[in-house]
């Protein structure tokens, strides 16, 4: 018994510790792999629990070499933007301006219950307020309402509402994403226009939208220390 207790110490910790080298995600804001190593680490460090003849050495060795794939997978993901495709895929936009896509619906196996149940849980029991919205890569559902259905925030109180539009990510990380482009209604000798104008080359912005009321403020790379 005493053995046990301290197989079951051991792997409560190394549970904890890998979780936490891991990141801070909660289960419903994972991205595929980060699931899928979550759940393997759960059978991996269980086994040992239930039998005792299985060597705990093996089991730490299993789950230090799980944890090491997670990280080298996110670090992968942040340097190269294919590879983060490959692995955790894109948002798929379901409705736009207003209007369902079907194809993507299908093509997502999302049933109109599915999107129905998503909404409410944002509180939104409507269909004809939503404007935009977007299935991101975790299978959380991201929403922008309709301008006329928008909360008014103090600021607003005595504007009237626009529609702003869906932003468009066209540079993330130093790149910038050709493919998102074409759906933003932007060119790319526009966009280079743009940063030469704030006097900034792609490489240097982290991060720039651009919807129908155009460009956002460029998000600026960090320096390195």
């Amino acid at each position: 018994m005493t053995t046990l207790l301290i197989r079951v110490f051991i792997l409560f910790l190394l549970a904890i510790v890998s979780v936490r080298l891991m990141g801070k995600r909660q289960i419903g804001e994972m991205q595929p792999t980060e699931l899928v190593v979550t759940i393997l680490l759960s059978e991996v460090a269980a086994s040992p629990m239930l039998d005792s003849d299985l060597p705990l050495a093996n089991c730490i060795f299993a789950v230090l070499t799980l944890v090491s794939l997670s990280i080298i997978t996110s670090v992968l993901s942040m340097r190269f933007g294919k590879f983060r495709e490959a692995f955790d895929g894109h948002p798929a936009i379901i409705v736009n301006d207003g209007k369902i896509d079907q194809k993507k619906m299908k093509a997502l196996r999302l049933t109109i219950q599915d999107l129905l149940s998503a909404l409410r849980q944002k509180d939104i029991f409507e269909l004809s307020q939503v404007e935009y919205a977007i299935i991101e890569t975790n299978g959380t559902i991201s929403v922008m309402l309709k301008p006329e259905y928008m909360p008014l925030t103090a600021g607003q109180a005595a504007k009237v509402p626009t529609d702003e539009g869906l932003p468009h990510l066209v540079i993330c990380d130093g790149k910038i994403l050709r493919k998102a482009l074409p759906k933003a209604n932007l060119s790319e000798s526009l966009l280079k226009k743009h940063l030469k104008s704030i006097g900034k080359d792609a490489k240097d912005i982290m991060m720039l939208t651009y919807s129908k009321n155009g460009f956002s403020k460029a998000i600026e790379k960090e320096k390195d220390q």
